[in-house]
């Protein structure tokens, strides 16, 4: 163990481990398990649990008290600006450019439903998508006879420049919308997403961007970036509950995007966040779960909380090489990756990995299928030790 100490040296001393020791009590997972699967479902901190209870319970208590003339106490109608203003806050946007969804899934469907694109017209995307990120458009093709065309991306991406040579040589007359994501879901790949919107934006091609796997796990700065568009789901790295999602679209561009869920407001263009935040009845107490989450992120800060999981994904990276027949399918260039990491043993299946690994240390990543292996995510509940043991196990698995 001395000498993965020793390699570990660089990344421990710079991530304050009594710090995140302390964090790791916040929530509520059993000491017993250790959860690698973040790009998934992140773990409620304990106060967001509550916060979630404690609003349920006065809902069901309570409801008799509700007179119509205070606070709404039901999601899907009311503007909810203070919790609008902190998901703002959290990708650099004004409060009127965010729209709450239940997920990013729904924020790309309603982007991709709302644009009047005629047939033959042009949308690029990666061949990498999440199908949250790519079905919408694929409806699109189908429907409205678009053309949907997904661009080879290396698994691994080797260089920021082969991604955007690749959409710049592939950007032609027909192209109306470029679609990708900002993290690669099934490889953990950081694509350049502001220099791909930069180059978008001199051809007047619109950009929307799969945010699914970056709340909480990188920053984001939708005005640096230069999108058009940018959807997220807020329950992995955030650790908000399931059924929270944000859709931001930048004021100039909102305008070309119809409403799909209509209600009272559908046609309000002075907040086109407060229009397609409109989806009914909704659970309100799912909101204030996401409120708490974005308050927990604020007080611990976001650098910090980005510096940990970057930290231990590059820890976890450089110690998998030391095993044999390791294939690492995530960038191993330091500026593309983050905290997944998408890895496999030659001879061996994502199910085995992922099995072998809970039986033998109670380590829980997912499984990615046979050729692509496991996706071990990183997060600030995890830690340097808990990666050893993971080490030490594929060590074992691999000399089988």
């Amino acid at each position: 163990m001395a000498d993965s100490d020793e390699k570990g040296k660089e990344f421990k001393t710079a991530s304050e481990e009594k710090f995140w020791r302390q964090v790791r009590q916040e929530f509520m997972l059993d000491p017993e398990q250790v959860f690698f699967n973040t790009g998934t479902l992140g773990a409620m901190p304990r106060r967001v649990f509550n916060r979630v209870v404690d609003h349920l319970r006065l809902c069901a208590e309570k409801i008799a008290e509700w007179d119509y003339y205070g606070a709404d106490w039901i999601a899907g109608y009311q503007p909810w600006n203070e919790i609008r203003e902190k998901v703002a806050r959290l990708i650099n946007s004004e409060v009127a450019e965010v729209a709450l969804t239940e997920n990013a899934t729904a924020g790309m469907n309603y982007v991709a439903n709302g644009l009047d694109l005629q047939p033959g017209d042009e949308v690029l995307g990666t061949d990498q998508e999440h199908p949250g990120g790519e079905c919408g458009w694929k409806l699109k093709a189908k429907r409205s006879g678009i053309v949907y065309r997904q661009l080879p991306l290396g698994k691994p991406i080797l260089s920021s420049e082969e991604v955007i040579e690749t959409f710049i040589r592939a950007i032609g007359p027909k192209t109306r919308v470029i679609a990708i994501p900002h993290i690669i879901t099934g490889s953990g790949a950081v694509l350049p997403v502001k220099e791909i919107c930069s180059e978008a934006a001199r051809r007047g091609v619109l950009t929307v961007i799969d945010g699914a796997q970056t709340p909480g796990q990188i920053k984001i700065d939708v005005k640096e970036l230069g999108c058009d568009a940018y959807y997220g789901s807020l329950h992995k790295w955030l650790c908000a509950p399931a059924g929270n999602g944000f859709l931001y679209l930048k004021k100039e561009k909102a305008p070309q995007v119809w409403t799909t869920l209509a209600s009272t407001q559908w046609d309000n263009h002075e907040d086109d966040g407060f229009r397609l935040s409109q989806r009914g009845t909704g659970n309100l107490s799912l909101l204030m779960g996401l409120e708490e989450a974005l308050d927990f992120h604020f007080e611990l800060g976001p650098e910090r909380v980005y510096q940990r999981i970057k930290s231990l994904g590059d820890y976890l990276r450089t110690r998998l090489r030391e095993i044999p027949g390791i294939k690492i399918f995530t960038p191993l260039v330091s500026s593309l990756a983050a905290g997944i990491t998408v890895y496999n043993i030659e001879g061996l299946s994502g199910d085995f990995l992922q099995d072998e690994l809970w039986r033998r240390g109670r380590l829980r990543p997912r499984s990615m299928g046979d050729v692509y292996g496991v996706r071990q995510s990183t997060h600030i509940y995890n830690s340097f030790e808990e990666i050893d043991r993971t080490i030490s196990i594929l060590k074992e698995l691999a000399v089988r």
